[in-house]
């Protein structure tokens, strides 16, 4: 990936072909689109947890034999 930096009024920025620009885009997207599922998986699993009649894991190793 070829980039320059330039410096206005103090601040740096970091100039790069648009075609790198949407690649890492792209992948930003796509990760926050995976921190978001994550995030409904552990909500989904921890609303389980709290329902009445599910097993720990306890007591599935001892039902399984663990």
């Amino acid at each position: 990936m070829v980039m320059q930096t330039l410096k206005i009024a103090g601040r740096e920025f970091v100039v790069i072909p648009r075609r790198d620009f949407d690649r890492l885009s792209a992948q930003a997207r796509k990760q926050a689109a995976q921190e978001r599922q994550d995030a409904g998986d552990v909500a989904e699993s921890r609303r389980r947890m709290r329902q009445p009649g599910g097993a720990t894991l306890a007591q599935l190793h001892r039902k399984l034999g663990r």
